[in-house]
């Protein structure tokens, strides 16, 4: 006897729902598509207990007639495709036949729709795959689709869905990217009888802002290039604007969210080192192909697309983004924020030397000062009688620190890398400098990172820090949702100095932050430590650590910031104060050592 038979329909269909169906937000997705492809300007959608108790999607397109409303829920029966060819040239979302007859599979399904011309619309119940019940109802024009009870018949697939409160979240994230794919559609989603979402019609960028907040609005640079018959358009961030993740990113192929797997490394090749390590830019970018260009029947889900040619599409998105990048964000010299008072000391004790500037300066001129300028014993090559007359000098330059004659009598160099002098930058990046052991060769960005770093830790675990209170409040944009979140996490703030209130709606209102935080980068810096709290749960030793490297990332001199002879001095005078002078907060290294022998031994004197 054989062991090899043909499965029953209804297992067929419920095999079908666990490649389609992952959780409650891949249903919305399936409905909400096939509310585009009916070309609807407006879609409603609420849920109950996650969707696993209801699910409701509502628009106002054309409708289905009565005569298809039972072909919808059968399986591979669809209106949008008819011969292979179809499949070559889609303008549509949906296209496999599959969703419908799969969600009736696993739920009670009720099917609403009426379509022009008709005095009734009409109404269909499905119990596990089975049409139960057919009548006319009121007119309305539109579809509207009702799921109850997901899963009643296979509680298996319950078991491995998340809490309610995270399929709650996936869902709000699920409506929100669609509602970027589609400006032109009004969106509502209501949860458990509460609105948590809503847009009207409107410009791409104005979705883009409603969806992720008003935050963005001065950060964002648009993107538009073109390209034998493609275009890629839509909008990035400016490198000072970032998160700590990519969930900032979203790509759309003809309006399709897909997800790229070449993106991420495309864009941290065009940014390049304007963003620090560990930051992911904000991307909404839309690539307009042809439709033969594409295929998007890879995937059960359609969450991945294949591209005739893929290196075409990566050609497109390195181009414009590069474009905006080189002609949009000239990289500025690093914000001037809070003056220091006096400038550091200079100190003779034995075993500790001075520093200025060299052989003068970043232009390594050869002339005059090459030799004029190296210090000669008992003179200050950093203090006032050097470098307070020097035209164009001010000394507010590198963060709202700690000076290092505040320090008193804990002030002691690290054995590491105690400067001689220094003798300019190259590439726009890295210090030059001599110590007794040898030539360093300093990263200027990780190098002020390391001292912005430990300099807020050190105030963080002292509470050496003041908090101040802003005559005008700091408004952040979000959604109600991330409102809701972010109160709730008011007291970590609080720990860290920083007072949050809730406003109205998704509004929040910044009242009191640290002083170690430099003025003008408070909404980029709570922002992006909120989506580190999001991220992990960190003790309150954690949290600091947390809050230094944020503050840090943020007020670093950056690769190619033009950096004067005196701040040089100053940098490297404070990165010899530091605990671990040889690593950034994120491992990085800051500086490269050679010695007299690796020199030596380079040009055979040795």
């Amino acid at each position: 006897m054989g062991i090899i038979h043909s499965l029953s329909p209804d297992l067929i269909n419920q095999i079908a729902a666990g490649e389609v169906i992952e959780s409650t937000h891949s249903i919305l997705k399936e409905l909400i598509e096939n509310s585009i492809d009916a070309g609807a300007s407006k879609i409603e959608i609420a849920t109950e207990s996650a969707g696993l108790g209801r699910i409701l999607v509502f628009d106002d397109g054309h409708g289905i007639a009565k005569e298809d409303l039972p072909l919808a829920v059968k399986r591979y029966a669809t209106s949008k495709i008819q011969n292979f060819h179809d499949l070559e040239h889609l303008f549509t979302f949906g296209f496999r036949g599959e969703a419908l007859a799969s969600i009736a599979s696993v739920a009670r399904l009720v099917i609403e729709s009426g379509t022009e011309g008709n005095r009734t619309a009409n109404r269909v119940v499905v119990e596990e795959g089975k049409i139960v019940s057919e009548e006319e109802i009121p007119f309305f024009q539109g579809t509207k689709i009702e799921i109850k009870d997901l899963f009643y018949n296979t509680p298996v697939r319950r078991k491995f869905l998340k809490t309610e409160s995270g399929e709650e979240k996936k869902n709000r994230t699920r409506v929100q990217t669609m509602a970027l794919g589609e400006p032109n559609i009004s969106f509502r989603y209501v949860q458990n009888g509460k609105e948590v979402f809503f847009v009207q019609k409107e410009e791409p960028l104005e979705r883009v802002l409603s969806v992720y907040g008003e935050n963005l609005r001065d950060h964002l640079l648009p993107v538009h290039t073109s390209r034998n018959g493609m275009t890629l358009r839509g909008f990035i961030s400016h490198p000072d604007f970032y998160k700590s993740s990519r969930t900032g990113q979203f790509f759309f192929v003809n309006n399709r969210s897909v997800e790229l797997k070449f993106s991420a490394q495309i864009l941290k090749r065009c940014y390049g080192e304007l963003l620090p390590s560990g930051a992911f830019p904000y991307a909404f970018l839309f690539f307009d192909l042809p439709r033969e260009f594409v295929d998007v029947n890879v995937h059960p889900q359609k969450k991945e697309v294949r591209f005739l040619s893929e290196e075409t599409v990566t050609g497109i998105l390195f181009q414009g983004i590069t474009e905006v990048l080189r002609t949009s964000t000239p990289v500025e010299f690093l914000e001037m924020r809070r003056r220091l008072s006096m400038p550091i000391p200079y100190e003779n004790r034995e075993g500790e030397s001075s520093f200025g500037s060299g052989f003068g300066g970043p232009g390594f001129g050869v002339g005059q000062g090459m030799f004029d300028n190296l210090q000669t014993e008992g003179e200050s090559l950093i203090g006032p009688s050097s470098i307070e007359g020097r035209a164009g000098f001010s000394l507010e330059g590198i963060g709202a620190g700690t000076n290092l004659h505040l320090l008193g009598e804990n002030l002691s160099k690290h054995h590491l890398f105690v400067p001689k002098k220094h003798f300019g930058v190259i590439f726009e990046t890295f210090i030059l400098a001599e110590a007794e052991d040898g030539l360093y060769i300093i990263d200027q960005h990780t190098a002020h990172e390391r001292i912005r770093y430990e300099e807020v830790l050190r105030d963080l675990k002292s509470k050496a820090y003041k908090s101040q209170t802003l005559l005008t409040p700091i408004r952040l944009e979000l959604t109600k949702e991330e409102a809701e979140e972010m109160i709730a996490e008011k007291q970590r703030f609080s720990e860290l100095g920083i007072t949050l209130e809730p406003f109205s709606g998704g509004t929040i209102l910044i009242r009191e932050v640290p002083s170690y935080i430099d003025p003008g980068k408070e909404t980029e810096t709570i922002l992006d430590l909120w989506e580190r709290f999001r991220s992990k749960d960190p003790e309150e030793k954690e949290l600091y650590d947390e809050m230094a490297k944020c503050v840090a990332c943020r007020s670093a001199i950056k690769k190619g910031d033009q950096v004067s002879d005196p701040i040089i001095g100053e940098l490297l005078q404070r990165l010899s104060y530091c605990e671990n002078p040889s690593l950034c907060p994120h491992g990085r290294p800051t500086l490269i050592k050679l010695t007299r022998k690796d020199l030596e031994t380079m040009f055979h004197r040795i």
